[in-house]
């Protein structure tokens, strides 16, 4: 988070001296902007994962071999 100058109070509690985020855009107390700080990191989700899953099966060859038409004399 990018923080920058004070402000008169915090945009969530109204506590006074809310520090400017700009990555939020609203002024946040101390208290305020460590919420959530101590939750536990989710598991990566690697991208090449979630396409694997929503692939399509590879189509299975078929069961017998194609050939051209034999030519017949007249």
């Amino acid at each position: 988070m990018v923080v920058g100058r004070r402000s008169e109070e915090c945009d969530f509690c109204c506590a006074p001296y809310g520090t400017w985020v700009a990555s939020l855009g609203m002024a946040l107390c101390s208290a305020c902007a460590r919420t959530g700080e101590n939750r536990p990191a989710r598991d990566p989700v690697l991208v090449g994962d979630v396409l694997a899953d929503l692939a399509l099966p590879a189509p299975e060859p078929p069961a017998f071999e194609l050939s051209a038409p034999e030519r017949r004399e007249p």
